[in-house]
């Protein structure tokens, strides 16, 4: 995609607010599109469409605010790899869910053997990598179990407790019945309290309100992410010296982990 096209896709990114308008194409349709034609307009949608989602996840599994938007634009890049692969494009959110999960215990991972190795560092960030981060006990464990759900159970709660849809967009969107829906997130809310009980934490009644409480993305890092997918998209060359070390490494570290976990699977 020339430059001037990409230019003009983060004018818009800077313009835009609130959830996608009734009618707008679905995730499926965006996904055949970026595939088709690399269409960057389409795949800008996308993040901004889950961004807010994707920045919970990382942002409550994370204890940095600069690692969390590293485990962002990652999670975005991995998208960019792996989008022919994705079996149910209608599930989008709950997929995008998953690797942000993946990549940011990767994240934290890395940034633990950091401090442990500079242990004085770790006094500088402390007070900006609890900001914003409440409900310590609750948030990282309620993560740790919604990624275990089975898919059936995870993709209404992706929708409608992090991206707050109502039941019927949430049912169009899944091609359920809107009973459906509801049953399915009773179902997942039994499945949580009872787990959550066995490790000793309470699962409060006004956890959607709390999931949905996240900051919305800023403009720049929507911009930063979709400049990102666009070099990345391109191939290594292009990557080079366009994408942070970090996010790249992040981003290939993930997908080569999904890569060995899918052969794990069929070896069994």
């Amino acid at each position: 995609m020339p430059g001037g096209h990409l230019n003009t896709v983060l004018t818009h990114i800077r313009q835009w607010a609130g959830a996608p308008a009734a009618g707008e194409p679905g995730d499926g349709r965006l996904l055949e599109r970026f595939l088709a034609r690399r269409d960057q307009a389409a795949f800008a949608e996308i993040v901004q469409r889950h961004g807010a989602m994707v920045q919970g996840v990382c942002r409550r599994v994370l204890r940095d605010a600069h690692e969390a938007d590293d485990a962002f634009q990652a999670t975005f890049l991995v998208l960019v790899r792996k989008a022919k692969s994705i079996v149910r494009q209608e599930s989008l959110g709950s997929w995008l869910y998953g690797v942000a999960y993946r990549v940011s215990l990767r994240a934290r991972a890395q940034a633990d053997r950091r401090r442990a190795q500079s242990p004085e560092v770790d006094d500088v960030i402390a007070p900006e990598a609890c900001a914003g981060n409440t409900d310590h006990d609750l948030r990282p464990v309620l993560d740790e179990e919604i990624n275990r759900l089975p898919e059936r159970f995870r993709q209404p709660v992706v929708l409608c407790y992090f991206e707050g849809k109502p039941y019927e967009e949430a049912a169009r969107q899944l091609g359920w019945p809107a009973g459906t829906v509801a049953s399915r997130l009773a179902r997942a809310r039994e499945v949580l309290r009872k787990r959550l009980t066995r490790r000793g934490v309470a699962l409060a009644s006004s956890f959607p309100a709390a999931l949905l409480a996240d900051q919305r993305v800023s403009a720049q890092l929507l911009e930063n992410t979709v400049r990102a997918a666009y070099h990345y998209a391109a191939g290594p060359a292009a990557a080079a010296g366009n994408i942070p070390a970090p996010v790249a490494a992040l981003a290939e570290g993930t997908v080569h982990a999904m890569f060995v976990h899918k052969l794990k699977i069929a070896a069994v």
